[in-house]
C-alpha cells in the first residue's frame, strides 16, 4: 500500500507529523532560526574546539563541495543560545535543485546512488562530532545502516556519522551550556575544517570510537572521557552492516 503513495505526498505527511510532534513536545519555539551574528559579535565568538576531515576525490566531489557550501551558508555564525535547539533541516531547508543543489553520492535503500543534495552527511557528521566533544545534548542522530567505506576511503571515524534525510532523519542537539555557541567552517581543496566557537572557554571531552568487528559488520561504542578525569561513559552503541 505504501508503494502506491507518491513520494512527495509521503514527504509532506512526514513533515506535518514532525511539525505536530515538535509543537506537542514544546520544542518548536526553541528552534534556532537563521539570524547570523554581526561582524562585531563574530570577534567575540572565537574557535574553542576544532576538527578537520578530508574530502576524498571522486566523480561527485566537486558537486559535494558545492552542496556543502550551500548548507554551510545557512549554519555558519548562527548563535545557539543556552537552552535552544539546533535542527539541521530547520536551518538548511530542502536541498533541491530550485535552491541550487547538485547531484552527489548518497546511500539510498542500502545502495550508493547519485542524489540531489548528496554529500551533506559529512557536514552533519562534523556537527555531531563537535557537539560530542563539547558535551552538548544530542536529541536526534541517525547512523548509516551500512559501513560504506574502507580504511583507505574513510574520512571520519566509524561511529561518528550522523546521516540526514530531509523530512525523515534530522540531526538535532540542545545547547545545555550556560553560554552561546556557533559553528564556523572553511573549505579547502581536499579538506573541510570546522570549529565550535564561543565567547568563553569550553572544556573539550576526549571521544573514542571502540570498534568490535563481527562477521558481516561492526559494533561501535562511542565513549566520552571527562576532561582531566579518568571517568568515562558509553554514550551510545551503533551497529553497522558491511555494504556488499
Amino acid at each position: 500500500m505504501k508503494k502506491l503513495i507518491p513520494s512527495e505526498l509521503k514527504l509532506h505527511l512526514k513533515l506535518f507529523q514532525r511539525y505536530h510532534l515538535d509543537w506537542v513536545n514544546n520544542q518548536r519555539d526553541k528552534f534556532v532560526n537563521f539570524h547570523p551574528i554581526n561582524d562585531e559579535e563574530k570577534k567575540l565568538f572565537q574557535p574553542k574546539i576544532s576538527i578537520f576531515q578530508a574530502i576524498k576525490q571522486t566523480q561527485h566531489s566537486e558537486n559535494k563541495k558545492h552542496n556543502l557550501n550551500l548548507a554551510i551558508a545557512r549554519i555558519q555564525d548562527v548563535a545557539i543560545k543556552p537552552g535552544e535547539i539546533f535542527s539541521f533541516w530547520h536551518l538548511v531547508g530542502k536541498p533541491d535543485r530550485a535552491r541550487g543543489y547538485r547531484e552527489g553520492r548518497s546511500l539510498v535503500a542500502n545502495q550508493l546512488k547519485a542524489e540531489v543534495g548528496g554529500g551533506l552527511c559529512q557536514l552533519s557528521g562534523l556537527l555531531y562530532l563537535l557537539t560530542l566533544k563539547a558535551g552538548l545534548t544530542t536529541l536526534e542522530r541517525h547512523a548509516h545502516s551500512h559501513d560504506i567505506y574502507t580504511e583507505s576511503t574513510r574520512f571520519a571515524p566509524l561511529g561518528s556519522d550522523a546521516t540526514v534525510v530531509y523530512g525523515y532523519k534530522d540531526f538535532r542537539f540542545q545547547n545545555n551550556l550556560l553560554i552561546p555557541v556557533c559553528f564556523r567552517f572553511s573549505m579547502h581543496e581536499e579538506e573541510i575544517r570546522a570549529a565550535l566557537c564561543s565567547p568563553q572557554p569550553i572544556p573539550e571531552y576526549r571521544i573514542e570510537f571502540k570498534v568490535e568487528e563481527f562477521d558481516g559488520g561492526a559494533k561501535v561504542d562511542t565513549v566520552r572521557f571527562v576532561p582531566k578525569n579518568p571517568t568515562f561513559e558509553v554514550i551510545n552503541t551503533t551497529t553497522y552492516e558491511k555494504l556488499t
